[in-house]
């Protein structure tokens, strides 16, 4: 299979960062538009197409076209670029196990930002009346709130963001891509655990080479949270748990509890690096072991003593290899445990102020607006 490179890896930065501040402008646009009363349609129907313009629209089938129009690229070279490959089972399974872990890292930064917050003062929003609890409407919430978002917000940010700059370094393009993502909620309440499930999503997206990991755990991550909601009020399985959680919080000792907390997120941490590294094994490492034994019968790629030399010219290796420095088969001595999946690269450009125009708008657009959201909760 021929590897599509991006036409002007350093004219594409500015082209990437112009389409998402588009987006995330008209983004605004509507939400500022859906809460003048007659503007948009209201009540359950307005929900439901609001959504829809949002995820559908907005973050994926516009910023679709306008890299399509801007790069000049086909809808195949799209999602090539932004790594849309088959995946094994293994790998979704491993995927499902992450966003759960993830849910938990979720609940856990969500409820220490929100203790900061009702610290300062800010007051949270009660919610709507009368929510439709119905089965039907379960279903309906479940593709709402976690299907779209989880295909759209990952095409947006982990595809087009995350692949779009990765020539300023992975480690930038996660940081940027996740910063980007916990703005564009738009609410002080989500920006906090929206960033820290960025950077995981940013990294899981990198390590394995292909966006489908990210896409599974943020639907399971989304998935676990609309269901706890409709557990509750139904009664289903595990539908208590989390307000169980909060009584255990609030009325046992402080200092046990704080112990107890910080063992947990111990030990979640440490399964979501095991289950990290395990998708690296079973993408990227197995990738590459399967090309170079079909190109290289008897070649290890474990040899101890001697670097592995691959030919340039085999096009499976080098689909690999070509524009990510993942795999480093040369490597020595590492300066950082990170660099084991994801070494420094050696082509990095650096952007110049110009690239950078409208990285800086969409960064200053959702700041304000979040900003003017947690001064709302205040007055």
């Amino acid at each position: 299979m021929k590897y599509y490179t991006v036409e002007g890896n350093k004219k594409s930065i500015f082209k990437v960062f112009a389409i998402y501040y588009i987006c995330m402008a008209l983004f605004c646009l509507v939400r500022v538009l859906s809460s003048i009363d007659g503007v948009l349609p209201q009540g359950k129907w307005g929900d439901i197409i609001f959504t829809i313009v949002i995820q559908l629209v907005l973050l994926f089938i516009i910023p679709f076209v306008l890299y399509m129009k801007f790069l000049k690229v086909t809808p195949r070279q799209t999602f090539e670029h932004f790594n849309y490959s088959k995946i094994s089972v293994v790998v979704v399974f491993i995927s499902i196990a992450i966003g759960i872990l993830c849910f938990f890292v979720n609940v856990a930064v969500s409820s220490l930002f929100n203790g900061i917050l009702t610290f300062t003062g800010y007051r949270f929003s009660s919610g709507g009346g009368d929510f439709d609890y119905s089965i039907g409407n379960f279903f309906l919430q479940l593709f709402l709130v976690a299907v779209c978002p989880a295909f759209c917000e990952e095409f947006l940010h982990r595809g087009l963001v995350l692949q779009g700059i990765k020539h300023m370094g992975f480690k930038k393009a996660i940081v940027i891509s996740s910063l980007l993502f916990a703005l564009l909620h738009f609410n002080v309440q989500q920006v906090s655990y929206a960033f820290v499930i960025g950077l995981i999503l940013g990294f899981v997206a990198v390590v394995s080479k292909n966006i489908y990991p990210a896409i599974i755990i943020h639907f399971v991550n989304n998935a676990i949270s609309t269901y706890l909601d409709f557990a509750s009020a139904r009664g289903w399985v595990f539908g208590d748990v989390l307000s169980g959680l909060q009584r255990m919080l609030l009325a046992g000792n402080t200092t046990l509890i704080f112990i107890i907390s910080c063992v947990v997120m111990v030990v979640v941490v440490a399964l979501l690096c095991l289950l990290i590294w395990l998708l690296y094994k079973r993408t990227i490492v197995s990738k590459v072991n399967k090309a170079i034994d079909k190109a290289y019968m008897k070649v290890s790629i474990f040899s101890r003593n001697q670097p592995i030399h691959v030919s340039a010219e085999h096009e499976a290796i080098r689909d690999l290899l070509e524009n990510s420095t993942l795999l480093n088969l040369d490597y020595k001595a590492l300066d950082n445990p990170i660099d084991i999946v994801m070494p420094k690269e050696k082509s990095r450009y650096a952007p110049k102020h110009m690239d950078m125009l409208f990285m800086w708008g969409a960064i200053a657009m959702g700041v304000v607006v979040t900003i003017f959201t947690y001064m709302w909760g205040l007055f």
